[in-house]
C-alpha cells in the first residue's frame, strides 16, 4: 500500500466517487467500528448498494478485496481513528494558519494525483488538441480567475483558446460552436446554473465538452464528455453542509490539473512549445526593466 491510512484515504477521495461509492464511504467514515465487523453482504444491504459496488469501492482504493479493506480500516482505528481536515479557528496564529493551509494543500494535491488516472489525463489532452477551431473556457465567480489562467496557458501553447466569464455572452457564444470546438468549464461545485446552461448549449451544437470540478457526481460532471475531478477536504465538508470551508485549497487542486494538462501538451509539442515561449519572451522583453 501507499502508506496512507484507510480512513484518511476514503475521506480525501470521497468527493471524487460515484453516488454508490459515496454511500459506502460515508457509512464507513461515520461508523467505522461497525463497518469493520460487517460482511460484504451486510454492508451492501445496510447502505443500499450491490455487493459489486462494495468490491469496486475496495478496488478503487487500491485494496485486493473487501477483506483487505476491512483490515486496513481496523488498522486505522487502532492508530487513533481517521484524521480530520483542519479548520482555522480564531486562536490560530498566522503561522498556524499557514501550516494548516499547507497541510490541506499537500493532502489535496496528493489525493488528486491518486484519483486521476493516466487515461483521464490523456483523454483530456486529446480533447484539447482535437479542438482545431476554438476552445472556449467558461468560469463564473471565483472560478473565473481559474478559467482566465487556463485560457492564457493554452493560448501560449498555440491552442485557439479564449476565456468567457460573462453568463450572457457565454451562452450566446456557445451557440456558435461546432464539432471542431471544445467547451471547457471550470466550476468548484459543478452545479452553477449559468455554467450548466452554457455547456448544454455547446453540447447541443455538437461541441466537445470537458470540465474541471470538485464533485464527480455533480450535474456538470455527468453532462460533459469528460470530467477531471480535483479532490479536497473542502468539497467533502461542503457536501456535509459545513459552511466553514471555502474553496481555497480546491482552487489550487484545480490549477494543478490545468497545469498538468498544459505541461502534457507542451511535452508532446516540445519544439513548437519552446519556439513559442522564446517568441513570447522576446515580445514581452520591452515591458521589463
Amino acid at each position: 500500500m501507499d502508506g496512507v491510512d484507510c480512513l484518511s484515504k476514503i475521506k480525501r477521495r470521497l468527493s471524487s466517487m460515484s453516488a454508490a461509492e459515496q454511500k459506502i464511504g460515508k457509512f464507513i467514515l461515520s461508523e467505522p467500528q461497525t463497518a469493520v465487523g460487517m460482511t460484504m453482504h451486510n454492508l451492501a444491504a445496510r447502505v443500499g448498494v450491490s455487493e459489486g459496488s462494495v468490491a469496486n469501492f475496495a478496488a478503487r482504493l487500491g485494496y485486493g478485496g473487501y477483506t483487505e479493506l476491512k483490515i486496513a480500516a481496523a488498522r486505522s482505528l487502532s492508530d487513533g481513528g481517521t484524521p480530520t481536515f483542519e479548520s482555522i479557528v480564531e486562536s490560530d496564529s498566522g503561522k498556524d494558519i499557514m501550516q494548516k493551509l499547507r497541510d490541506s494543500t499537500v493532502d489535496s494535491l496528493d489525493a488528486t494525483l491518486e484519483t486521476l488516472s493516466e487515461r483521464d489525463i490523456a483523454k483530456a489532452v486529446e480533447l484539447l488538441l482535437a479542438a482545431t477551431r476554438r476552445i472556449e473556457v467558461y468560469g463564473i465567480g471565483s472560478s473565473a480567475m481559474l478559467a482566465e489562467d487556463a485560457a492564457f496557458r493554452l493560448l501560449k501553447l498555440g491552442l485557439p483558446a479564449v476565456v468567457i466569464k460573462d453568463s450572457y455572452i457565454s451562452s450566446m457564444s456557445a451557440l456558435m460552436l461546432d464539432a471542431d470546438c471544445l467547451a471547457l468549464a471550470i466550476s468548484y461545485t459543478g452545479r452553477t446554473h449559468d455554467i450548466l446552461k452554457t455547456m448544454r448549449l455547446a453540447k447541443d451544437k455538437g461541441a466537445m465538452t470537458l470540465c474541471v470540478t470538485c464533485f464527480a457526481d455533480s450535474p456538470l460532471a455527468r453532462l460533459c464528455d469528460h470530467a477531471l475531478i480535483a479532490v479536497s477536504g473542502e468539497a467533502i465538508a461542503s457536501e456535509r453542509g459545513s459552511s466553514g470551508k471555502l474553496a481555497t485549497v480546491s482552487r489550487i487542486a484545480q490549477l494543478f490539473i490545468i497545469d498538468t494538462l498544459c505541461a502534457s501538451i507542451a511535452a508532446r509539442r516540445r519544439e513548437d512549445a519552446l519556439e513559442r515561449q522564446n517568441r513570447i519572451v522576446e515580445a514581452w522583453s520591452e515591458y521589463w526593466e
